[in-house]
Order: structure tokens, then sequence, then C-alpha cells
């Protein structure tokens, strides 16, 4: 790795001289694909069966639910700014 004079010393672990390579193919579970390929729905999980009260985010269990509403919408929650 060549470095100006005037750069910064790079930490001992990015001086690898090769780059980590993304893999050919990635395998997605269903459970973590979302949307329908509408603009309108990037990110919302489309086939869930359990429906948030608070949001358009749909969920494969109750559980999933139920922690998804305490983290993004439960008002009683600590939150730190």
């Amino acid at each position: 790795l060549k470095r100006r004079s005037r750069d910064p010393p790079v930490p001992t672990q990015f001086q690898s001289r090769s780059r980590p390579t993304m893999p050919e193919t990635m395998e997605i579970t269903a459970a973590a694909k979302s949307g329908d390929g509408t603009v309108v729905n990037v990110g919302i999980k489309m086939e869930g069966s359990f429906q948030c009260p608070d949001c358009r985010q749909k969920f494969d269990t109750e559980k999933a639910k139920q922690l998804h509403w305490k983290f993004i919408h439960d008002p009683n929650r600590h939150q730190e700014d």
C-alpha cells in the first residue's frame, strides 16, 4: 500500500492488498424479502399474516409483530437522542 508522506498512517487491519469479494450468488430467505416491486412498498413485508396496528408492516408471527411494535412504536420505551 503506497501512501503519501502527508497522509495519516493506515491501521494494520486495513493494509490487506486483496479486497474481500462478494459471492457470485446470494441466497435470501423468504422471511428477509419485502416489497412487491413498487416504490410505494419498498421495505414493506407484503405476505405477513400479522399487521402492525401503527404502520403498514406485516409479520409472519405475532411475536415478531410485538417485538417490532416494542422497538419501533412503543411511546414508553426509552429513546436516546
